[in-house]
């Protein structure tokens, strides 16, 4: 039998759902019509999180729906052809250091030794073409660099520093870990040709909303390149890639934090080979509203996303609003996305739910805040393909820790999958759309928003696997103590519905198929 865990909160509880669901569909008189291109970027925002970040640049228009790009030099700024200087340093020599980056000239590669270095600031670098390498990212729990790794920590550093701070075109960080930083381990801002390349961040204690927010941090950037890296205990995201054009995460591990991987506002990213686990929730595909740039072509293969069961312990006031409403035991979900694939991807074993599809105005419900991406509170074209789906999830909602105040679109989801239990369900289907529909069809058009679930590998004697929630009625109901009028108005369907057995979307992603 599911455990689903409803029943333990108090009737007090279940009717406090109608006063904390953000919930409401857009009126007759509000612009419903789909976005049918790339908008232009325009303006300048805070970022996707609590703290404010610099303006990005003005760069904008429409781009090619593909990455020709491999981590080379893809911007206006090269080396080639100019001075290049190698700075060496060894532990003991972070004043050295410090002063040093300071003023360092472009085009410099700043090579530190195996060992621990201690700072109480951060490393700060402006400056175009500078490679930070280290001897080594060491393992997990390391928190001293070792023989051939090279540890930098930031435990007793002034308060909300990050630890590298970057601003620089052409910056390459590679073989290094950065150790309990005070706010983001790896920031690069406002930088293009971004590589971070077998980086380790940590926080040395789990589940701690007084960690750093973030582990790998580039915002407002433009081909960014993230590989072979690991990501723990972060308060908000292990791996982040937010406001950015042109995006590539691949064969790195995300484990411990309250996101695995997230994806913000960003167009045209290709997340490959990672290895989601033990996150509050593994991948997070979606756009904020307030933000210029339109997310939009998002391809995300062969990673493994399971067992996200960890509590959620970001902070309510220093996180990101949305990551700290998500339940545990979320595998993956979108909000506000669009042409997002997933492909050759394995699920199983998140007590909530393998993958969650939202509408922006789950979270913030007046259209007109959207209007600096161009109205993208919307998601649509989803296309679910070839991947495994082990089972073993839905039937554990957060944990059965249910809050409404804080996490209500979980409480809604345990209240009315435990009354659909007596009706024989088995659980959270593999895949739930909330049933939000921001273009105004009619509730007997059944898959407006084109989710295409096909060709998936399904645990033996599945029934139902894709749920239409019809979220804002149903809960409305559930808040009201009318389990069964809220359960009656959800919907749910087989892999085999000829709706959801649908070829995707046109014209198809052509994001990193050369990449082997």
């Amino acid at each position: 039998m599911p455990r689903l865990q409803w029943t333990r909160a108090s009737c007090a509880t279940v009717l406090a759902l109608v006063g904390a669901l953000s919930l409401t569909a857009c009126s007759d008189d509000e612009d419903t019509t789909p976005d049918s291109g790339v908008k232009v970027d325009a303006g300048t925002n805070t970022d996707a999180g609590s703290d404010a970040g610099t303006d990005a640049g003005s760069d904008a228009g429409s781009v090619d729906t593909g990455i020709p790009w491999d981590g080379g030099s893809a911007g206006t700024f090269s080396c080639e052809g100019k001075t290049q200087a190698t700075l060496n340093f060894a532990p003991g020599q972070e004043e050295a250091l410090q002063d040093q980056v300071n003023t360092l000239a472009e085009c410099t590669t700043i090579q530190l030794a195996a060992g621990t270095y201690t700072f109480d600031n951060a490393i700060t670098i402006r400056q175009n073409g500078i490679t930070l390498v280290g001897a080594g990212k060491g393992a997990k729990g390391e928190g001293t660099g070792g023989a051939q790794s090279t540890v930098l920590v930031f435990t007793n550093a002034a308060a909300n520093s990050n630890g590298l701070d970057v601003v620089g075109n052409r910056f390459t960080v590679s073989d290094v870990a950065v150790w309990n930083a005070k706010k983001d381990a790896i920031r690069v801002e406002s930088s293009t040709d971004v590589v971070m390349r077998r980086v380790r961040t940590e926080w040395a204690e789990a589940d701690k909303e007084s960690n750093g927010k973030y582990g790998l941090y580039p915002v407002k950037s433009k081909y960014v390149l993230i590989e072979d890296c690991e990501a723990y205990n972060a308060a908000d995201a292990g791996i982040y890639v937010g406001q950015t054009e042109y995006a590539v995460v691949r064969n790195s591990v995300a484990k411990q934090n309250v996101a695995g991987i997230e994806i913000e506002n960003t167009k045209y990213a290709y997340v490959l080979g990672n290895t989601a686990q033990d996150n509050t929730t593994g991948l997070v595909v979606f756009d904020l509203p307030g933000n210029p740039i339109m997310g939009t072509d998002i391809r995300v293969k062969n990673n493994i996303i399971t067992g996200n069961n960890r509590n959620n312990f970001a902070s309510v006031a220093n996180s990101s609003s949305t990551v700290s409403q998500v339940p545990a035991g979320t595998g993956t979900f979108m909000l506000a996305s669009r042409r997002v694939e997933l492909t050759g991807n394995t699920w199983g074993n998140n007590n909530t739910v393998d993958v969650a599809v939202l509408s922006g105005l789950v979270i913030e419900d007046d259209p007109a805040l959207w209007a600096a991406g161009g109205f993208n509170f919307a998601s649509s074209d989803i296309y679910v393909h070839g991947n495994t789906f082990q089972g073993g999830s839905g039937d554990n909602v957060d944990n059965g820790k249910l809050s409404p105040q804080l996490r209500p679109l979980g409480a809604a989801l345990a209240a009315l999958y435990t009354y659909g239990e007596t009706q024989g369900a088995a659980g959270v289907e593999h895949l739930v759309w909330d049933g939000v529909d921001p273009f105004g069809h009619a509730r007997t058009q059944l898959n407006p928003i084109n989710i295409c679930f096909v060709d998936n590998t399904l645990p033996s004697g599945t029934g139902n696997v894709i749920a239409d929630l019809d979220l804002v009625a149903a809960g409305a109901a559930a808040a009201k103590g009318d389990f069964a009028g809220g359960w009656a108005l959800t919907r749910h369907y087989p892999a085999n519905k000829a709706e959801f057995n649908c070829a995707g979307f046109s014209p198809a992603l052509t994001i990193g198929d050369y990449i082997q």
